[in-house]
């Protein structure tokens, strides 16, 4: 009896044991799985991981917006080179010295220009749009020579005359400063030699284009 209760004690122990390092195996076992299953259900977050901030009304990623004034056009110079005034336009309100300086000498009269003419040391030089519009003529001119005339919305026409090329065509919508031809001759201006004769008319009324220069359309028809 005694050695049967000592076999027991003895199983007893040893099945303790067993237990408790059974139990100790799967409590390790199932915590190694925890931590595995936690690890896999997380998302990773590196440090070097960019955040996005969304704007509270949009769905999309927020970004400053820069504005861009409207740019007011203003008439500038036909050309792009340091041209001289050959002719002035003939202005009742200037000096006697400038008035004399713009009359045409053709078949032995004296007549007004309606004009200024640009002369570039006798050489061929690019004529460029004075402001944006629309070519509504292309015409080998008698007196003036091959001329360009360009209206823009307003209805300011531009008269380039005396070119010896056109690079632009009627009913072609141009930009400012953008190439119209080049530079020539004509007849009513032969003293001249090559030459650009510019002049600019509103409802039928020449103005006087060194006073529209650097000036804003309205500014000019009003």
């Amino acid at each position: 009896m005694n050695s049967f209760i000592l076999k027991v004690g003895k199983w007893f122990k040893k099945s303790a044991f067993g237990i408790i390092v059974t139990s100790v195996a799967m409590t390790f076992v199932i915590c190694v799985g925890i931590l595995i299953n936690n690890r896999n259900s997380k998302p990773v977050v590196k440090p070097t991981d960019s955040v996005q901030t969304l704007d509270s009304n949009n769905s999309t990623p927020s970004s400053s917006s820069s504005s861009t004034e409207n740019i007011i056009e203003k008439i500038r110079v036909p050309f792009t080179v340091n041209a001289k005034i050959a002719r002035y336009f003939f202005d009742s309100s200037d000096s006697i010295e400038i008035k004399s300086q713009a009359l045409i000498n053709y078949d032995n009269k004296f007549v007004p220009s309606l004009g200024v003419d640009y002369t570039y040391e006798n050489e061929q030089f690019v004529v460029v749009s004075a402001f944006k519009g629309k070519v509504v003529e292309k015409i080998n001119d008698s007196l003036f020579g091959l001329t360009v005339v360009v209206e823009n919305d307003e209805g300011l026409r531009a008269h380039y005359s005396g070119l010896s090329d056109v690079n632009v065509y009627v009913d072609e919508t141009i930009s400012q400063g953008q190439q119209i031809g080049k530079s020539g001759e004509s007849t009513i201006n032969a003293d001249l030699g090559n030459h650009l004769h510019f002049a600019i008319e509103f409802e039928d009324t020449y103005l006087n284009p060194l006073k529209a220069y650097n000036k804003t359309i309205s500014e000019v028809i009003q």
